[in-house]
Formats: structure tokens, sequence, C-alpha cells
């Protein structure tokens, strides 16, 4: 009924049009409904051949057919129409499909005839088709029409290459060669023809629709259809040249070799992941279904990770494909017509895993093929830095015992590798570890030296395996790795392991020397740059020591001289040697220089000469020692030790120096904090401080024009490039020395001002770059690429010491500890290290005493950038935005500078032939940038194995987290965006700091996705929520998760999730929303790890009772009533910090705290309050430190009492404040220096934000 009732309706449709009164767009619109018709007409012809999925399909679009008619013919004249009933037709269609529907089964097959007369209905579809594209290109744009032409081109192709194909099946095949071989056959045609039919109609809605649906993307389709097609191809031309060779067809072109179709690889792996994931849905989990899934993991990483190869052979490519279209039409055949028959059948089951051993024997032997092949390709190993090799010797075998425990489709390949590898790696760091403790701890160095370029190599190919482990986890080139790269690097390690080995066996004699570290002095010509005369700036600091020297106690004391290379330590030291007061005052005196490298002996003999005028006589060093101390005995001495490096020079000494009560002093100068603080005996070691730009210019202008006058036009360029050089007197030295051959030409003045290092490194590069080299040689080998890190950073750049310590983790320079400690406490100690080394400087600390910001001297920060360059750690790039392309850049870790200049690339670019990117593993970007989105969303797929990604320094429009998805090797990310989606289908599997600066009217919802992020330590947002549903339902814990910042919308009694899905947090901020006034009680008491924590609330509301863990030690707090907190509040044992913002008092204008006492609070901070008076007593805050004040505009005064806390040191007033508030500040600061005697109370004012 329902095809009579289509014909009528075409008649209908005919007539209307040949009756004319109708415009060109009614015509369309009635010639576009007819092909709608035409195609289910074709479809209730061959109902009985439809598979069902294409039925259920076509009831779903019935529907379509009504709205169709109504929406032409209601533009169509009265005059023109007869009387139909629309309703009826659609409604019989509907009744139609669906009781076909009904009367097939889900795992319906069809027989060789209804299979070919099925092909018949597709072809007299395609050709509906066809007509529907065409009609659709006369009224579309230029670029659709385009893709429209091409898609009638390539489904002219499918069209007619099915008809051939039903042809061959239909006279040569069914019927004539193996049923099974037939049947296989017969599942891909089915499989081929059922996508046809799928894609038909997924062309009807588009038509229907009047638009592109982007689910069923028509115009990239056809490709598809025609690697089908090759699909079945493949099968027909096994057939014809096995069993039916007699037949003519056998010599078609169609069976010859030839080209693949282009993106056939892509295809099958389409077709490959579809019948994966069919696998998951029917399979039952047994062996058969285990070796299926063998044999789908390798096909698709072959396909996904090596076919776009550069290395790969073509023919040996086409050759491989071949087989892999093979083995995917074996698993179709299982997965489409085995398995639904087992489902009825139990003798099937026999069958299903006869084939699926079948499978797994052909992925056996072309996996054998694919090895063979790459075997034979040649791996050359690249050049990684070896800076900080036992850290990452340490981090790469966590990652490899971590691998392997866990699942991976490739384990079967990749795990008796690995576990090689490991193995061979962890005897190797054992004995390197060994190595270095015997350089580092003990007084005689052992002689078991392994040569430095086995240890250089050893970390070389260490770099190399991670790249290529990262590689196969990232899914690219996989098999090269996993067959050629990995397997010569353990073939490497393992001939290493066995030479370091044997070094170790063999019984060397001990040769003792002494060591502070195994490393050159500087040169000896540079030594005196900075000369006696050149003492600008250390007057004043000269006398601090002098008298520290003439005075104080009567014992024996030590005054040690800490500071950065170049700073004036040796200045400053030789200038109390040669005062006249100093020389009258001691009896002897002698100066004595210890290189990194020294004897004891000749330090003694050193000395010994020089208080006594004469040599030692060969004696021994024990009793040249003794000799020393009794010519030292009873008389008042000054020993100058100057550039000590470490405390065991002074325990070779120090008892050659005896104390009798006459006053004896002893100066250490040395750059290492820590050494100066061991060797004092009454004094803190002096911390040598910068010089001041006033300072800096003096020396430079004495230097500069000797004994003249600076000109006064070249006063404001000579302070200028004083200023540059950032109070370090050797970079003022070495600048005058350059400076003063033209020293009359202001241009040339800021000529140097402009490249001031690249002068410095033409002029004097020993030197320069030999000062730092000393401290860096002195570091821990942990340390050094720590150090070299910070060139990472622009020049002058206050860092947060969090994101470097992330950073440090994130690129696995920090050890893991057997003590239990966590890595962040781990990573402070090296800062701390670095900052007492006098390399690192602290620019800011906390409340609690820790670093808050450093910084980099520009001369360390130059030595960064230079060592780097030179040992390939780093690559600093500085250039416009459009300059901005990673993947044209030979380096691991790239810091990009967005500047106005065109940065010079030729450099920069990398000459090997393979692309760069495989290597890049870290990407920060710094200084504000325009949007370079473009850049962004084209290269980032590239990146794949990239540990680090800062792209923070420019905003981004939209970013969604499925954007990174490719880099599943992801450890850090930081980004800026207004707005940013947490696609919920998207994770980054190692990821340990999520930062996204987000604009706070775009929220991020962090979906129940983020809850698989395990390995997640920072997450700060600029503004996010929890999805509901993921917060409460999930049950996955983030026990790694430390920092979780700006979270809003949280439902206020539900705090106890926190506690259940992230027990170890350490920082929290949260908002609560809602205008809900009924009072209630955050507990957050289960947070037992929960250090930091800020409550905000948008409108203000009253708390009955705070619930806090014990071991708070800074609380914010946002918009609430404080009158029932402050009790809870002031109970917190370990609350040191307090910050009270926008909160409101009982009595409104007037905060009174009574006898509440907060016992360990240090820091107050008082912001935008609404109160008038203060009243509170010195008891309230017995140990207060600092009292901030910040926009309490209405604040009258400082209650005087806090003038009686002993240790508060500092009161701040920030933005605007009554005058009466700065009076009785001043009114306090008066009266401890009045009843103290001592100015111990610092104000500051400052009135910007």
């Amino acid at each position: 009924m329902a095809e009579n009732e289509i014909e009528e309706m075409l008649e209908h449709l005919r007539r209307i049009k040949s009756g004319g009164d109708l415009d060109w767009f009614d015509i369309f619109g009635i010639e576009e409904l007819e092909t709608v018709l035409r195609v289910f007409r074709t479809f209730t012809k061959y109902h009985d051949v439809l598979l069902p999925d294409s039925l259920v399909e076509l009831t779903k679009r019935a529907k379509l057919i009504g709205e169709i008619l109504h929406r032409v013919l209601g533009r169509i004249p009265h005059k023109c129409k007869t009387n139909l009933n629309l309703e009826r037709l659609e409604s019989h269609l509907m009744e139609f499909f669906r009781g076909n529907t009904a009367s097939l089964s889900h795992n319906y097959e069809l027989n060789d005839f209804d299979l070919s007369k099925y092909m018949d209905c597709l072809e007299i579809f395609l050709n509906d088709v066809l007509m529907m594209f065409l009609q659709k290109g006369r009224s579309c744009h230029s670029k659709r029409k385009l893709a429209i032409h091409r898609s009638i081109k390539e489904l002219k192709i499918v069209q007619k290459k099915m008809r051939f194909l039903k042809y061959i099946y239909a006279t040569e095949i069914n019927g004539y060669v193996d049923y099974e071989k037939q049947e296989c056959l017969e599942t891909r045609i089915q499989f081929m023809t059922n996508t046809v039919g799928q894609y038909c109609l997924a062309v009807l809605d588009y038509v229907a629709e009047g638009e592109l649906n982007e689910e069923n993307d028509n115009f990239s389709k056809p490709p598809y259809l025609l690697s089908l097609i090759v699909f079945v191809e493949l099968e027909m031309k096994k057939i014809f040249h096995g069993e039916v060779k007699a037949s003519k067809f056998t010599q078609s072109k169609t069976f010859k070799d030839k080209k693949l179709p282009k993106g056939f690889s892509h295809h099958l792996h389409n077709l490959l992941m579809y019948l994966r994931n069919k696998k998951l849905e029917n399979f039952p989990n047994n062996i058969a279904a285990q070796n299926i899934d063998v044999a789908i993991e390798f096909l698709l990483v072959f396909l996904d990770a090596d076919v776009s190869n550069h290395v790969i052979n073509g023919n040996w490519l086409k050759e491989v494909l071949l087989k892999v279209g093979a083995i995917a039409g074996d698993i179709l055949y299982v997965i489409q017509k085995l398995l639904p028959r087992s489902i009825n059948k139990l003798d099937e089951t026999s069958d299903i895993s006869l084939c699926s051993i079948q499978i797994l024997e052909k992925t056996k032997d072309l996996k054998a093929q694919v090895e063979t092949y790459y075997k034979s390709l040649k791996f050359t190993p690249s050049q990684f830095p070896t800076f900080g090799g036992l850290s990452f010797l340490d981090s790469l075998l966590r990652k490899l015992n971590e691998m392997s425990t866990s699942k991976s489709g490739l384990g079967f390949l990749m795990k008796p590798l690995l576990g090689n590898l490991e193995k061979e790696l962890s005897s190797l760091t054992s004995i390197l570890e060994k190595e270095l403790s015997s350089i580092f701890s003990d007084v005689v160095h052992h002689e078991h030296n392994i040569p430095k370029d086995l240890q250089r190599r050893t970390i070389n190919l260490a770099y190399e395996a991670e790249v290529a482990i990262d590689s196969i986890l990232a899914q690219y080139n996989v098999f090269l790795h996993i067959f050629c790269s990995l397997p010569t690097i353990l073939k490497e390690i393992k001939q290493i392991n066995a030479e370091v080995t044997e070094m170790w066996s063999v019984d060397i004699p001990l040769n003792p020397h002494y060591v502070a570290a195994p490393l050159k002095h500087l040169p000896d010509r540079h030594s005196n740059l900075v000369t006696d005369e050149e003492v600008v700036g250390f007057e004043n600091k000269a006398e601090e020591l002098i008298d520290y020297l003439i005075r104080g106690t009567n014992e024996l004391d030590v005054v040690p001289i800490v500071g950065m290379g170049g700073q004036g330590k040796t200045t400053i030291a030789r200038k109390l040697y040669n005062n006249d007061i100093i020389i009258s005052r001691f009896d002897v005196r002698a100066w004595c220089i210890i290189s990194q490298t020294y004897n004891r002996r000749e330090l003694l003999q050193d000395i010994f000469s020089q208080v006594t005028g004469s040599d030692d006589n060969g004696a021994t060093v024990d009793v040249l020692a003794d000799m020393l101390r009794r010519k030292l005995m009873g008389k008042r001495y000054l020993i100058v030790l100057d550039d000590m490096w470490d405390c065991m020079v002074w325990d070779d000494l120090r008892l050659s120096f005896p104390d009798v009560g006459i006053r004896s002093r002893i100066v250490v100068t040395t750059r290492l904090e820590e050494v100066g603080k061991q060797v004092k005996y009454h004094t803190d070691p002096y911390s040598l401080p910068f010089l001041t730009t006033e300072e800096s210019c003096q020396l430079l202008q004495e230097k500069v024009f000797q004994k003249e006058d600076c000109p006064p036009e070249l006063q404001d360029v000579s302070q200028a490039v004083a200023e540059k050089c950032k109070g370090l007197p050797l970079v003022v030295v070495l600048v005058a020395g350059i400076i003063k051959k033209r020293k009359m030409e202001e241009s040339w003045w800021n000529e140097v001002k402009d490249a001031l290092f690249d002068y410095l490194d033409s002029e004097f590069e020993e030197y320069s770059l030999a000062t730092m080299q000393l401290s860096f040689d002195n570091l821990p080998h942990c340390l050094k690429p720590c150090l070299l890190y910070m060139g990472m950073f622009s020049e002058d750049a206050r860092i947060p010491a969090s994101t470097l310590i992330s950073l440090w983790i994130a690129e696995g320079f920090v050890e893991n500890t057997e003590s239990g400690r966590l890595m962040e406490e781990e990573a402070e100690g090296y800062l701390m290290d670095l900052i007492s080394s006098n390399l690192v400087m602290l620019s800011k600390r906390s409340y609690k005493g820790k670093v808050k910001y450093c910084q980099v001297h520009d001369v360390v920060h130059h030595f960064c950038l230079e060592k780097s360059r030179e040992a390939k750690f780093m690559l600093a790039v500085k250039g416009q935005y459009i300059q901005f392309q990673p993947l044209d850049w030979k380096g691991t870790r790239v810091s990009f500078s967005f500047s106005e200049d065109l940065s010079k690339f030729a450099s920069l670019v990398s000459k090997t032939q393979k692309p760069f990117h495989q290597h890049l593993r870290s990407l920060i970007t710094t200084n504000r940038a325009k949007s370079i989105d473009e850049i962004l969303s084209c290269q980032i797929s590239e990146w794949r194995l990239l540990k680090v990604l800062d792209l923070s320094s420019y905003i981004v429009e939209f970013l969604s987290l499925a954007t990174f998805k490719p880099l599943n090797q992801l450890k850090y990310l930081a980004v800026q965006a207004y707005k940013f989606y947490f696609d919920p289908g998207s994770h980054l599997p190692h990821i340990e700091t999520f930062i996204v600066k987000n604009f706070p009217y775009y929220d991020i919802v962090l979906p129940v996705s983020f809850w698989e992020m395990k390995k997640l330590r920072h997450a700060h947002f600029g503004k996010a929520e929890f999805d509901k549903q993921g917060l409460f339902e999930g049950s996955s814990k983030l026990e790694n998760l430390r920092i979780l910042k700006n979270i809003v919308e949280f439902p206020v009694d539900r705090a106890d999730v926190l506690s259940r899905r992230c027990p170890n947090l350490q920082q929290l901020q949260i908002t609560y929303f809602g205008n809900d006034e009924e009072p209630f009680t955050p507990k957050l008491e289960n947070l037992t790890q929960l250090q930091q924590l800020q409550l905000s609330f948008v409108r203000p509301r009253t708390l009955s009772g705070l619930q806090l863990p014990s071991n708070l030690n800074k609380l914010v707090l946002e918009g609430i009533h404080m009158e029932s907190v402050i009790p809870f509040i002031a109970g917190l044992p370990s609350l040191e910090y307090l910050r009270l913002q926008d909160v409101c008092f009982p009595q409104s204008e007037e905060w009174c705290l009574g006898d509440i006492t907060f016992h360990k609070l240090k820091l107050l901070k008082l912001v935008k309050l609404n109160i008038s008076r203060w009243d509170v007593s010195e008891e309230s805050f017995p140990l207060l430190e600092t009292l901030v004040i910040k926009k309490c505009g209405d604040l009258e005064e400082i209650p005087l009492s806090f003038a009686d806390i002993p240790t508060l040191e500092q009161i701040k007033l920030i933005g605007s404040w009554k005058v009466s508030l700065e009076d009785s500040a001043v009114r306090m600061k008066e009266e401890i220096i009045q009843t103290e005697g001592c100015d111990r109370l610092h104000l500051v004012k400052q009135h910007s934000d």
C-alpha cells in the first residue's frame, strides 16, 4: 500500500509542475520532494532484503516526509493542488517500516539471493543519491559546490564498482567456491552494502533538512566506501587466484596489482575501531576474545602510529597493508557472522575459537615481518643533555617500574624489553651512585673512576630510552622504537654495564688526595681584576667588619663573608687585610687561597711560610700542622682563608689555629652560605649586599675616567649602564674595561648597555663564564639542571617558588626519596640549597619564612643560557608571535619570549631530516603576546612527547581539553583562556600540575573524567565547579592532589565529599554561592592534611560554627558574620596566618575581642572591613609579628596595646586609610623606641594595591 501511495504522490507532483504558475523556488522544492519520495519508493520495493538497522533508520525518517510535504505544498498556489491526505501517507509509511522491522530478528542474515537483490536496490538508490547531490549543487555556495562535485565523481566510481562486483559474485563465485570462503566474502559484501545503505540514508537527511549533518559527514564518506570496495576486491582476488584460476576474470585489471586508494590505511583503522567496539559489546571474555584483542591492538597501533613513518618503504608498506586488510576481514567474519550464530548454536563456539587462533597466527607472522623490516634500519642516537643524570635515571626507573605493573595493549611486545632495560639501568645506576658518593663524601677519593665518556653515554642512552618509550605510549613510530631503537639502546647499555662492572670488580689500590670538588680553579691572570683601589660602596661594610675583628670576644673567632661570585668578597677581605688598624693590631697575618681541589700540606706550608718567613724543610703533614700551631701560640694572628668551598678544608686546618684568649681572628670568604654557618664561632656570617645603583655608577666612572671627572653629558647614560650591572662589582669592572676604549662616545655607552653580555663574552668570555662555572661545578649533580632551568624564565623574572617546584618535578629533576618526604618538600630543599649557594636570590618570603618568590642575577641568567646552549639542555628563542613555530626548533626544552623584534632563526631551525618535534619535551612561553590560536590548534597534536607546556603568557578566546588529548605524556599544563571547556571525553593520564586561568564570568565545569587524573597534584583554576552528579556518585579518588584552588558553587552541606575524594589536600580555596540564610557549619575536619584554607561567600552568611582540621596554619575568611566563629578560629592550635576580608561584626562598627587569644598567630591581615573601632589587648595576639591593614577606610586607629606585643616587627598600611590610623602606628613606633631603646617596628605605607 505504501508503495502505491508514493507513486500516487509522485504523479500528483508531476501534474502540479506541468500546471504552470510556479516560480523557480517552488519548482526546486517539488523536485527535492520527488527525489526523497523516489528513495522511499526504492526502499519499499526492496523492503524484504533490507537489514534491520536500515529499516529502523527509515522509520525515524518517515516522519520527515510529511514535514517536507507540508513545507513544499504550503508554498504552492491553491489552484494547483488537489485533495491529498498527507497524514495518511505519513502514517502508512511509519506502519509499513515498523511492521517489517518487527518481523526481522537482530541477527538477521541475507542469503545469496537476497544479497544480489539488495545490491540491485543500492544501485538504484545511488542513482537517487546522485540526483540529490546534483540538485543541491545548483543552489549552494562555491565551496560546498566543489565538495558536492567531488562526491558525485567518487560515488559514480562506487556505483560502477559495485555493479561489477555484483556481476562477478552472481556469475563466477556464488555456488562455485568453497562454502567457508564464499561466506567470508559474503560477510565483507554485506558489511560494504550495509555501509552504503547507511550512507544513502545520511544523504537523505542532508537533503531533507537542508544542511550538512556533521555527525554523518557526507562529503568525507565516499572514500571510505571505496576502501570497503577494495576490501571486497582483495578477498575476491584471493579466490580468483586460488579456486577459480580458469576464469577469464582472473586477469581483470580489478584484480591486478595496483595502487591502494588514498587514505586506505586510515579507513582500515576506522573499520578496526568499529570491530573493536562491536567486540566489546557482544564478545564473551574468553581465550578467543583475548586472541582477537591482541590482533586488533597490533593492527591499530601499526595503522595509527607507523604508517606515516617517513622511513617506511612504499612497496613494503603496500604489502603489509594488504595483510592487515586480510586479517581485518577475518575479524569481521568472526564478529559479524560467527558470533551472532553462536548465540543460538553452541557448536559454533569451536569455529570462533579456531578462527581466533588462525587470526592470532597471522598476526604473529605479520609481526615477524614488521620486526625484520625495522631491525634492518639503522638507529642513530641524538645528543641529549647529561646534567642531572642520576635524578633523571631515578625518574626513568620509577617510570619503568610503573609500566611493568600496568596493563597495555602492547604489553606482550614491550614488557620483556622494559624489564631488561629496568634491570640493566638499575644495576648501572647503583654503581654510578657509589661513584658519586666516593667523590663527594669520602676524604680519600676512590680510584675506581668511571670514565666520563661512559657516564655521558649512559645518561644519553637513558634519555633516548625515555623518548622511545614515550613515543610508543603516544602512538608515534611505535614499531620503529619497539623493534629498532629500544633493542639497540638496551644492547649498548648492557655493554656499558659489563665494562663498568668489570672496572669495579678489579682491586685497585687507593691513591689519597683531598677533594672539595674535583674541578679546576679560576684562571690566575684574572685574579685581581677588582683591586684594592676599587672598593667603592665597601667603605661602611669594611668599617663594620674591622669592628668585628678588633672588638668582641677575647676567644678565637671566625668571621665568614658570604656572597655570590664577583660580588666583592675577596676585595673587601683584601681591604681588611691591608688596613693600617688591622696591620698594627695583629702580630702576624697570612692570606691563603683555597681552591676547589686542594692539598692539605700545600695549604699548611703556605700559611707557615707567611707566619715564619721560612720553609718547613720537608716535614710531614702532621708535623707541619703541629709546627704551625706552636708558631702561632701566644701570638695575635689574622688568617684569611679565601674562596672556601667545603668544610673539610676547615676540619683539616682548624687544629693548627690555637685559641689563647687574645682575640685572634680568621676570615673565611665563601660563596656557600652553609659553609659560612658551619665554620663560624661567635660571629654570624656576613652576607655581602649588592652595590646600590649610585655605588655602581661611582665605581664605573672611577674605572672608566680614572682621576678625571665624568663629563655631564655622560652622567645619565653612565647611570643607565650601572643599573644594568645589577649591583655586581665584577660586572661593573668588566664593563668599564670595555667602555673606556671609546669612553667619550655616548652612542658607544648605549651600544654596550643594550648588548651588555654580548660584549662581556667577546672581551672577557673566559673570566665572566669561569666565575660562574666554579659555583656550578661545586653543585651536587641533582642541582645542576635545576639551576640551568632558571634560563627558561625571562631575565629579571620574579619566579613563584610553587611554579618552579612543580616544573622541576614534572621535568624529573627531583629524586625519589626513601624518607617518605613529599617531592614538593624535597624540591623546596633543592631551592634552599641554590639560595644558600648564592646562585639564586630570595625575592620574597611567605608568612612561614619559606621562599615565595625567587630570581637570579643577570650574570647567573646569562650563564644558564650559555651553558644550556653548550650542553643542549635548553633553547631560548625570542621573536614575534608569527615566529612561534615549535615544529622547526631544535631543542628538548624551549623557552619562547614574545618580542616585537624578528628573531634570527638560522641557528634555531633543525637541519636534520626527521622533524624535531619528536624530541620536544618542554615548551614555555614568556611575555604577553597576541593570540596565536591558529598556530596552537594546528600544531599542538604534533607535540605528542611534551611533558611541560606553559602557554599562559597569552590569552586565547576558547580552549578545550580535547585540544591537548594527544599529549598523553603531559605532566604540567598552564594555559589562559576567556573560556575553557573540560571535555568529558578527555583527560590527561599523567598530568601533575593543571593550571587554567579562565575569566570569572565563564565557569569551568569539572566532569567525571576530572577524577580520572590519578597523578594530579596541583589544580588551580580561575573559576571552576564540579559536575554535581560526577562529584557525588563517583568513587575514584585523587590521592596525590595537594592543591585545589578556586572551586565555586560547592554544596554547603557536602564538604565531606572532598575529604573522601581528595583525602590528602593541603591547600583549598572554595567559594559558596546561594541565597540561603539558614546558618550552617562547614565540616572540613576530616581533611587531616589541610594546612591552608580560603572560605569565601558571595553574599554575607552566618555560620553556626567551623569544623576545621587542627593542623591548619593559614585561614582566609571572606563574606561571613564573625560573631559565632571567632572562638572556633582562635581555638585552632596551629593557626599562624589569618586574613579577614569583607566580614561583618555584631556591633557593625566595632570589633571587640574580649578575652579571646590567638596563641600562635604571626600574621593578621584585615581587608575591606567596615569597622571604625577595634578593642584588643596585647594578650590577644601574644606572638604576632606582622599586622596588615588594607582598604579599611573607616578604622580610626590601631590599639596602642599592640606596642606591648614583643614579637611585633611590621605594620603595613595598604590602599587608603585615615590620617588618625597612620598617626596611631607612628605613636606606637615612637613608644617602642622610647621604652625599649630599639627600633624593632617597621612601618610600611603602600597607597596602591
